[in-house]
């Protein structure tokens, strides 16, 4: 009896927290952590540069403020023709409203003076009728009047240090520090549920792969996650699957090839026996199912070397250009007996012109034997089984690349749920029936095979009561 192979029954386990993805969770956290506080600390280095460059700012410009009151200052004497009662000018503020040049934080001096140097107005009314020093006349901007100096004016550098000034750098830097440790928390939390949802499922991954490193190969993990994670996830889920289905696959391969040499041995067994007790006299007759049955035990090894070797890549092919028509030709007048002895027809369909492939002729051979025996075995009397070939057009357009072959026949078909194990070694459908005509159950695990190595593909197309076309193709020469 040979099991067929079935899709096991998933289960989701439970799946404990790894330690590493703990780990990898806390590494998580602690990146987040650093690049807050970098964050922050930059937040707080920009929040100084600024209030330092402010205080640069207020420092090295008094130009402006010079240029503003020289303007001012010609316009009123244009006015009043004299310097009487620029003093009020100044401490009255007569400009724009909310324009407060002389507010109280900003303490600068100043010195009005004649186009001669004799002060008018100035920050310290002890220097009125003074003459100004030859440092300040060098120092001091000229007021004119359609180019004619009227006058003088000196604005000592601001006084204004934000050291001086505690409570407003506070006030600045308390607000930077607010709005960055607001920052730092939304970031921290939204660091925490981004570390878990990444976390989880790599731990979740790291403990099926323990499971299934230990034999348990129903082991699955979530592909609710968003992304590369639910890619991942999938992607193991199938190699998993894979996994339990090739475990089963061995399993079974063990079973069967014990159960495949049991039965001939039992009978080589049972007839020796007999012969040796004088039940049977040592006769051609009796002998005759012992020579057959090792000669099906020797098939059989055969079977199970070649088809070893082809799977690890390690069996020879001697290829060379052939003509796949006659190799056709060959098998019509090879099988011809044998489908004559069934009733069943063998006809072989050919193009005018076919390409050359490069194959070993005596693989491809076996290959098509293969197919044409299990053809033959499944097609009622009545029936038909044809040969063929063709060279498809590659994709564009452009014809040659592959010969495909094809044998169809008449038979009963394949159930649908049975094609995908079509060519799994010693899988049958028919569970109930033994072993005839000297079958292994490889022929096609080892056509699939053959097929492979020459750089080809086989697939099946079948229906119950409908036949089946087994197709495979080579590559050109």
């Amino acid at each position: 009896m040979v099991r067929q192979i079935r899709k096991s029954k998933i289960t989701k386990p439970k799946i404990p927290q790894s330690k590493i993805s703990l780990r990898f969770f806390w590494q998580l956290i602690i990146a987040f952590v650093l690049v807050i506080l970098l964050a922050a600390g930059g937040v707080f280095l920009a929040g100084r540069s600024v209030l330092n460059n402010l205080e640069s700012f207020i420092r090295d410009h008094p130009l402006v403020m010079t240029h503003l009151w020289t303007d001012r200052l010609a316009a009123y004497y244009d006015q009043q023709s004299s310097w009487e009662g620029v003093d009020s000018l100044i401490a009255g503020y007569p400009c724009e409203p909310g324009w407060d040049p002389w507010d109280q934080n900003w303490q600068m001096g100043y010195v009005v003076a004649t186009a001669d140097g004799t002060i008018v107005a100035a920050s310290g009314n002890e220097r009125l009728g003074q003459s100004m020093r030859p440092a300040e006349l060098v120092l001091a901007d000229p007021i004119t009047i359609n180019d004619q100096q009227i006058g003088l004016l000196l604005l000592s550098p601001f006084d204004y240090s934000m050291a001086e000034h505690p409570a407003i750098v506070r006030q600045a830097l308390q607000r930077f520090l607010l709005i960055g440790l607001a920052v730092a928390g939304f970031t921290l939390i939204i660091g925490l549920l981004l570390s878990r949802g990444m976390s989880r499922p790599l731990a979740n991954l790291t403990a099926a792969t323990r499971a299934v490193a230990e034999g348990d190969f129903s082991a699955r993990v979530p592909t609710h996650y968003p992304g590369e994670m639910r890619e991942l996830a999938t992607a193991f889920n199938d190699m998993a699957q894979d996994l339990a289905r090739a475990d089963a696959l061995r399993r079974n391969l063990t079973a069967d090839v014990a159960h495949e040499l049991r039965t001939p041995l039992s009978v080589i067994r049972g007839k020796l026996e007999g012969v040796l007790d004088g039940v049977y006299p040592a006769t051609p007759e009796h002998l005759q199912p012992v020579l057959e049955e090792t000669e099906l035990l020797t098939h059989l090894v055969e079977d199970l070397r070649l088809l070893a070797l082809a799977e690890a890549g390690q069996l020879p092919l001697e290829k060379r250009p052939m003509d796949v028509g006659d190799l056709l030709r060959d098998a019509q007048v090879n099988f011809s007996p044998q489908a004559s002895d069934r009733g069943v027809t063998l006809a072989l369909s050919l193009p005018a012109e076919l390409p050359e492939v490069m194959a070993d002729w005596r693989r491809v051979a076996q290959v098509l034997g293969n197919l044409l025996t299990n053809a033959l075995r499944h097609t009622p009397e009545g029936g038909c089984v044809t040969l063929s070939a063709t060279a498809p057009p590659r994709s564009g357009g452009a014809g040659g690349g592959t010969v495909e072959v094809t044998v169809a026949d008449t038979g009963t078909g394949i159930p649908p749920q049975d094609l995908p194990y079509i060519f799994e070694r010693f899988w049958r459908g028919e569970k109930s029936r033994s072993r005839v005509g000297g079958e292994t159950g490889l022929g096609l695990a080892i056509a699939r095979q053959l097929v492979e190595l020459h750089g080809g593909t086989i697939r099946v197309e079948s229906a119950p009561g409908e036949g089946s076309k087994f197709r495979f193709t080579l590559p050109t020469s």
